[in-house]
C-alpha cells in the first residue's frame, strides 16, 4: 500500500508579512485538515540594478512542510 506522509509547498510571497501570514494559515488549519506543520522556512531574495544598486524586485521564498499521520 502506498501512502502519502509528507508534502512540501513552495511559494513566492511579495512581502515578509504575506509570507508570515501564509505560514500562520497552515498552522491554524492543521487540526481541522488533519496534518501537522513540521517545518517552515523563509528566504529573502532581491534583484538590484547593476548601475544604481537600487532594489528592483523582492521575493520571500516560503517553504512549508506538512506531515500526515501514518
Amino acid at each position: 500500500m502506498t501512502q502519502l506522509f509528507k508534502t512540501t509547498y513552495s511559494y513566492n510571497a511579495d512581502s515578509e508579512q504575506e509570507s508570515t501570514d501564509l505560514i500562520e494559515k497552515y498552522k491554524n488549519e492543521q487540526l481541522e485538515k488533519g496534518y501537522m506543520v513540521t517545518k517552515s522556512k523563509v528566504d529573502y531574495k532581491s534583484k538590484k540594478d547593476r548601475k544604481t544598486g537600487e532594489i528592483i524586485s523582492e521575493n520571500w521564498l516560503t517553504e512549508i512542510t506538512i506531515a500526515y499521520e501514518v
